[in-house]
């Protein structure tokens, strides 16, 4: 029995890893955890098979009739030090008591997408359901990972792990294992761009498998959030500037790319979510455009512009921006950013040059043309979470290498990487968990003692922060070790990427 364990190649244990990180992830905090759960769960509720029981149509234009718990699921948002022992054994979990609410998806502000697959999952018992959602995105991430790494080149398989490696921790862990259409818009973004470099590249049965992932991925991005509409484009073209020739081979593998364009296109027209970036969020009558003016602010964006970037690596807090990480997590995480992206740039060529440029030229413009618009400055109402997704492709396209090239780190450097990403994720989940569990003020390591809030079952807390930890590290380590060093690049008969 030992000797066949020990003939397991340790890439194969990753899967399961990465499900075990998640899922702590997923128990870490309560229902109601992220950003507008309240609206996001009403309306997958009004879009599952028991909408008619419990979505009856309210008294007021574009309302609805829905369980209180729904309703009353952010009980403890905004108050850091508030647990979430508002959702104790008195919360009406079951549907049977209902209210009326508008905060929902009644005006078609999102796609439907995203609504309808959640909605399915919908039953008598909230807590129960939301937690299946959970669970199934979760599921989603990792099946389309699981898929691309079987069907990618050999080559490409380092730039999809690396890709995800430096982009997902802490608020990409977060908002995959919670209930926010933001996880479709995150994987599928993170996804798709990768899934058609592979089209592009590929052969055979190797090359339809990749053109199904892409599909999908398009399919769940733009059907879960207008922007991520316009991100699957852009990803789409960058790929295409980096694969395009004059070939009629390379013109009819387009019309795949072509023909889901127009769908992402079709999800951003009905989607009324982007008024808010042609509107702005407060319509330029916030107190900043007041006391900055009008060069001064956009000055102010322009300069800050970055921290949103940063946002997405540990400089924000996470939930309703109600959890903050202690510097030491966005200090980690961003320095292993920085020097894998270094690294990475060190073979670089034409066309990977003008798509990086390109991406962040669009990732500086679009959020100061967001913020003037809406007479907001850096730091309100445009969260980084908007721009998760173009971090997780710009982090995939700085990794990209050509074929026959690797990207090798040293021993010393592979130790600095796991060490601040599993310290990082030990002490982000910790934080995280904590919040919920006593409020953040509680101040014993141990978060089982005092605890005000936790899951029914024999599982506590501290297993589930240590297992998590543990599976993350352990997750970075085989990652690092088995992509992060010299290695031989073997044929696998890939189409080379153009100068």
């Amino acid at each position: 029995m030992i000797d066949r364990l020990r003939r397991i190649p340790l890439m194969a244990l990753t899967p399961v890893l990465a499900l075990l990180t998640l899922f702590a992830w997923v128990w870490a905090s309560p229902i109601g955890s992220a950003p507008d759960d309240d609206f996001h769960l009403v309306s997958s509720w009004c879009a599952g098979p028991t909408a008619d029981e419990n979505c009856a149509p309210g008294d007021e234009p574009e309302s609805g009739v829905v369980p209180v718990a729904l309703v009353e699921i952010a009980c403890f948002a905004y108050n850091s030090e508030t647990s979430a022992a508002c959702q104790g054994e008195q919360f009406p979990w079951d549907t049977s008591v209902q209210q009326q609410t508008k905060r929902a998806n009644f005006s078609s502000a999102y796609p439907p997408v995203f609504y309808a697959v959640t909605g399915a999952l919908t039953g008598d018992d909230v807590q129960l359901s939301a937690l299946a959602m959970r669970v199934l995105t979760v599921l989603l991430f990792l099946g389309l990972t699981v898929a691309l790494w079987l069907l990618l080149p050999m080559h490409r398989r380092a730039t999809l792990v690396w890709g995800w490696l430096i982009t997902t921790l802490p608020l990409g862990l977060f908002i995959i294992a919670s209930n926010n259409p933001s996880a479709w818009a995150v994987i599928g973004v993170g996804s798709c761009w990768i899934a058609l470099l592979g089209w592009y590249e590929s052969q055979g049965r190797r090359r339809w498998g990749l053109g199904g992932v892409f599909a999908v991925s398009v399919l769940i991005a733009a059907g879960a959030r207008g922007d991520a509409a316009i991100y699957t484009g852009l990803a789409m073209l960058l790929v295409m500037i980096l694969t395009v020739e004059l070939s009629k081979q390379w013109m009819l593998r387009s019309i795949l790319p072509v023909i889901m364009g127009f769908v992402a296109l079709f999800f951003f027209i009905i989607s009324r979510q982007v008024a808010a970036g042609t509107d702005g969020f407060t319509g330029g009558s916030s107190e900043a455009s007041e006391e900055l003016g009008g060069f001064g602010l956009l000055a102010y964006n322009i300069l800050n512009a970055p921290f949103l970037w940063s946002g997405v690596l540990g400089d924000w807090a996470l939930g309703w921006l109600d959890t903050s990480m202690p510097r030491i997590v966005p200090l980690a995480v961003v320095a292993v950013f920085v020097a894998v992206g270094f690294t990475a740039i060190r073979r670089m060529w034409g066309r990977k040059a003008i798509v990086l440029g390109f991406l962040i030229v669009v990732l500086w413009a679009l959020p100061v043309y967001v913020l003037q618009q809406g007479g907001d400055s850096v730091g309100a109402n445009l969260q980084p979470r908007y721009l998760l997704p173009l971090i997780v492709l710009l982090g995939g396209l700085l990794v990209l290498q050509r074929p026959g090239a690797s990207l090798a780190f040293s021993l010393p450097q592979r130790f600095a990487i796991i060490a601040a990403l599993g310290g990082a994720h030990f002490v982000a989940l910790h934080l995280n968990m904590r919040r919920y569990i006593t409020g953040i003020d509680g101040s014993s390591i141990n978060l089982d003692a005092g605890a005000e809030w936790w899951w029914e079952g024999p599982v506590g807390p501290n297993a589930v922060w240590l297992l998590g930890s543990l599976a993350y590290v352990l997750l970075v380590w085989i990652l690092v070790r088995t992509l992060g060093g010299p290695r031989r690049v073997g044929n696998d008969r890939a189409e080379p990427l153009i100068a």
